[in-house]
């Protein structure tokens, strides 16, 4: 990434089919037609929110908002000088607001295609400022998931962010 806060972001996208690695149910001519589209959007980290914005529009696929890069989001403070963001969201969806406590698996809002997206994702850093892009990206942990890595698959590991990864949680 060009942007250091963003060093060690991560996009998410869910994948199914016969092979587990299809993105969408059919041509992904439509928003619906991917499997990540509307599915619910969980705290990764226990933490208060900063920031939750939820009224810009998804875009049609193939259409970025690269006025409103993160698009519908919301920012948790999850420690000192570590910010989570997540980042298009459903319009409409977001479920938090400004001050309130979150805690790990609670339901943020539904994944959507707002801001500097072409396809419905999840976007994910953190970082050490609360405002988007400014100050440096932090590397992630992923606790008690299940990783394939060239073939291997390790079950139940924490594991940093590494390119190249394919990462599920049962």
């Amino acid at each position: 990434m060009d942007v250091p806060a963003q060093w060690y972001g991560v996009d998410f996208m869910k994948v199914s089919g016969p092979y587990q690695r299809a993105l969408s149910k059919s041509t992904g001519s439509t928003l619906a037609d991917f499997y990540s589209w509307g599915e619910p959007v969980l705290s990764p980290v226990e933490g208060e929110v900063k920031a939750a914005v939820d009224g810009l529009p998804d875009n049609p696929l193939g259409v970025k908002d690269e006025q409103n890069p993160a698009g519908n989001h919301v920012v948790i403070s999850a420690m000192t000088n570590r910010f989570v963001f997540i980042a298009h969201l459903q319009r409409g969806s977001v479920k938090v607001k400004l001050g309130q406590h979150v805690v790990v698996g609670q339901e943020l809002g539904k994944c959507g295609n707002s801001g500097n997206s072409d396809a419905p994702h999840i976007h994910m850093h953190v970082q050490d400022t609360p405002t988007l892009n400014q100050g440096e990206g932090q590397n992630i942990v992923f606790k008690d998931i299940h990783v394939e890595l060239s073939g291997k698959t390790f079950e139940h590991v924490d594991w940093p962010l590494i390119r190249g990864l394919f990462v599920w949680k049962q």
